[in-house]
């Protein structure tokens, strides 16, 4: 399969890419859609707010090829552009099982080497070799085994499309001036959270449903590659049990401080995680609890519809009155309440250290308005970017 330079490609690192990613972005000079887990989120490849500047034709409806490392989860606007029919998809899987939920992969190769980059280097991607391209600032693709063929086959790519990443760059800057904006002005909840944990230098574990999508779209990538802390989040259909317990286990197994971000009711399904044994170790860990009396995913999706406001509560919502302060107690950790940015900023600036637990009180009544309108201000300032270069 040879890639041309036609080809307007993204980069999509889900969880587990690795590096290779990043590196792959940057020397091909390709936008990277990159999650916090990825390992990739760094450099100046990387887009932060990337599920917002995918609805845009001129971003996201250009695209004309993406490249696949990792297993992305977290996006519907990404699920959206895999399964797209005119999307030339392919897909890096170096230890031979890969994802592709829709079934839209035109190739799956084993590694991705770019070669005579603008550092005059190869830089290795996705455990491969670098090989000559055979023609000056290429990008080779080094298939292993292409999927369906049984045997090696190169792909050949050209120079890079600065206008394309520049393009993206533009609008990813738009895009983080207003969510900054927005931030500054509204109450603390979950993205202000999501923002605060993302941006220290702290082993960082975060929780399923809002929170780890939450940082997904307002941590800003890192500009030197590779400078992000490390990030771990567990996925799956159980992916809100045995949250704080992985936490836990981060911290002992690294002896490192770890921070755990999550919503209540992760907390709530793993509370039992923060007792320790009389025999057994101390660790550093610090548990953020943001706590708005429930679940709130459900009230961003169409469960949440107005039409649906009598059952939402009780079925969704599921309210919860628990003592948090009294429960972490009981398993003798330490507990602060906090409920403004500025009361958050300050607490997460103090070192990781024992077992902790850190509540930010937020209000779940109405999330779903207010991401709309974060949604509609985002789009709004891309378009006026987009329009102006």
């Amino acid at each position: 399969a040879v890639l041309e330079r036609g080809p307007r490609t993204v980069v999509v690192a889900g969880d587990g890419a690795g590096p290779a990613a990043r590196e792959l972005a940057e020397a091909a000079g390709w936008p990277l859609l990159a999650e916090p887990t990825s390992g990739a989120r760094s450099g100046p490849s990387a887009i932060g707010p990337y599920r917002l500047l995918l609805a845009e034709p001129a971003l996201g409806g250009a695209v004309e090829r993406v490249v696949v490392m990792g297993r992305p989860t977290l996006s519907r606007p990404v699920s959206a552009l895999l399964a797209r029919t005119d999307v030339e998809v392919v897909v890096v899987a170096p230890h031979g099982a890969w994802t592709d939920v829709a079934g839209t992969a035109s190739a799956v190769v084993t590694a991705v080497v770019v070669d005579g980059d603008a550092r005059g280097t190869g830089v290795r991607a996705a455990g491969s070799s670098t090989r000559a391209a055979g023609a000056r600032g290429a990008a080779v693709v080094s298939a292993g085994d292409v999927a369906g063929t049984g045997g090696p086959e190169p792909a050949v790519t050209q120079a890079a499309d600065h206008e394309w990443l520049a393009r993206w760059q533009g609008a990813a800057a738009a895009a983080g001036r207003t969510i900054e904006e927005y931030l500054a002005r509204e109450p603390a909840d979950g993205l202000h959270v999501a923002r605060e944990v993302a941006a220290a230098d702290v082993t960082l574990v975060v929780g399923s449903s809002n929170t780890v999508r939450d940082v997904d779209l307002v941590a800003t990538p890192r500009a030197a590659a590779g400078a992000a802390p490390r990030t771990i989040a567990n996925r799956g259909l159980a992916g809100i049990d045995g949250t704080v317990a992985t936490a836990t286990g981060l911290a002992l197994g690294t002896g490192l401080p770890v921070r755990a971000v999550m919503g209540d009711l992760t907390f709530l399904h793993d509370a039992g995680a923060l007792a320790r044994g009389r025999l057994e170790q101390e660790v550093d860990l610090q548990v953020v609890v943001l706590n708005d009396s429930g679940g709130g995913i459900f009230a961003t999706l169409e469960h949440g519809e107005p039409e649906r406001s009598e059952q939402f509560e009780r079925i969704f919502g599921t309210p919860q009155d628990v003592d948090l302060g009294a429960l972490a107690a009981g398993y003798g950790a330490s507990h602060r309440r906090v409920g403004t940015a500025a009361e958050l900023r300050a607490a997460l600036a103090e070192p990781v250290t024992g077992r902790s637990v850190l509540e930010v009180t937020v209000d779940r009544a109405g999330l779903r308005a207010r991401r709309e309108r974060l949604v509609e201000l985002v789009r709004a300032a891309v378009r006026t970017e987009i329009a102006r270069a």
